[in-house]
């Protein structure tokens, strides 16, 4: 009787083991299948058709660029030989009669989702036939790399006005050293000074685009977290990044101390040349729907008023539109401007640049002094 027993239980046992190991066969198929159906469905982020691997910068455009249908049907981008999104080339001196404004910025400048001819910084053009505007915004950045890439590429150009747009999320950007797992400077400031950190920006993110773009399907596998975590144990790769982490305390502090110095030094720069500074601040669609905070902006309007800086805050003139207006000022799918709100932009971006005292000699004179 005892060994029938023992068999019996020996033969569930046995069972039991192969049921498991089937099932744990299934579940790795499984896992093995939705991966590959999320990578083959995992669209290549756009930018990897217009950006490339830059040392100082992170990614900056590739010059001489045409894509037909980046964001759709016939929405195209373009770049000049000068890497910026224009279908013109510029000289350094700005033509006779003309006055230029250089726009820097983010995606929101770049003109994300929309045709060259319907970014709000082109669209400035069709309130004034003597302006000339140069369009320096890339996806991603913070308003760290806006700086860098302004005062290494942009600040050659002659022009009038600078303006310098950001979002909120652009102030976060800055205390990180990687966004959407491609690597980029950090700036800090210390003792008084500028720092460019994190530079030569290390470019295997950019060497292995693929896997970059993949990265949140892969870490979604267990065997890539498995096989993860082994290789931080023994060294052959990092720590995560911080662009994880929450910025509280001393990266907050030291966030603003660098915008401190580098609104000061942007001032300074475009004094030199003649030209007027203009901050400007877009808020997005979940900034006027809910109520949310507004420790950034009360910020930037305390230290713009404290360095004598035009700051044109977009958020009033946004939230006093109904509720269907500014829906329709954003996209969908990514909340960019879409062409109503880059329109809406450009316009109350003109009028308040026209009108600002600053800068009446500006839009009255007849071209760079």
């Amino acid at each position: 009787m005892g060994a029938n027993m023992f068999r019996l239980l020996r033969t569930i046992a046995v069972n039991v083991l192969v049921l498991g190991l089937m099932l744990v066969a299934v579940e790795g198929l499984t896992s093995i299948v939705l991966l590959v159906y999320d990578v083959v469905t995992t669209p290549f982020p756009a930018e990897l058709n217009h950006t490339r691997y830059d040392p100082d910068l992170g990614w900056v455009n590739i010059p001489n660029v045409h894509v037909t249908n980046l964001y759709g049907p016939n929405t195209y981008l373009t770049t000049n030989e000068q890497g910026f999104r224009n279908d013109q080339t510029f000289d350094i001196a700005v033509p006779k009669g003309k006055f230029r404004i250089l726009c820097s910025g983010d995606s929101f400048t770049l003109g994300w989702g929309v045709d060259n001819d319907h970014v709000w910084c082109e669209r400035l053009k069709s309130y004034n036939p003597r302006l000339e505007t140069v369009n320096m915004g890339q996806s991603g950045y913070g308003v760290d790399q806006a700086y860098l890439w302004y005062k290494r590429d942009g600040s050659k150009f002659q022009h009038h006005i600078q303006l310098l747009a950001f979002i909120t999320e652009d102030f976060l950007r800055m205390s990180f050293d990687t966004y959407g797992g491609y690597a980029k400077p950090v700036m800090k400031e210390q003792h008084g000074t500028l720092v460019t950190t994190n530079v030569p920006v290390p470019r295997h993110s950019y060497d292995h685009s693929w896997l970059t773009a993949q990265a949140g399907n892969l870490e979604a596998w267990r065997t890539f977290q498995f096989i993860k975590r082994a290789l931080k144990k023994s060294g052959m790769i990092r720590a995560e990044s911080r662009a994880t982490e929450s910025m509280t305390g001393d990266t907050l502090e030291q966030t603003r101390r660098v915008l401190r110095k580098l609104f000061a030094d942007l001032k300074q720069v475009n004094e030199q040349q003649l030209s007027h500074l203009v901050l400007v601040y877009f808020p997005v669609e979940s900034e006027l729907t809910v109520e949310a905070p507004r420790e950034w902006i009360d910020f930037i309007e305390a230290e713009a008023a404290a360095q004598n800086i035009i700051l044109i805050n977009f958020f009033d003139d946004f939230q006093s539109l109904p509720h269907q207006e500014i829906v329709a000022m954003y996209r969908k799918i990514d909340g960019h401007f879409t062409e109503r709100g880059n329109e809406f932009a450009a316009k109350i971006l003109y009028e308040k640049l026209s009108h600002h005292p600053d800068l009446a000699t500006v839009f009255s004179s007849n071209g760079h002094q």
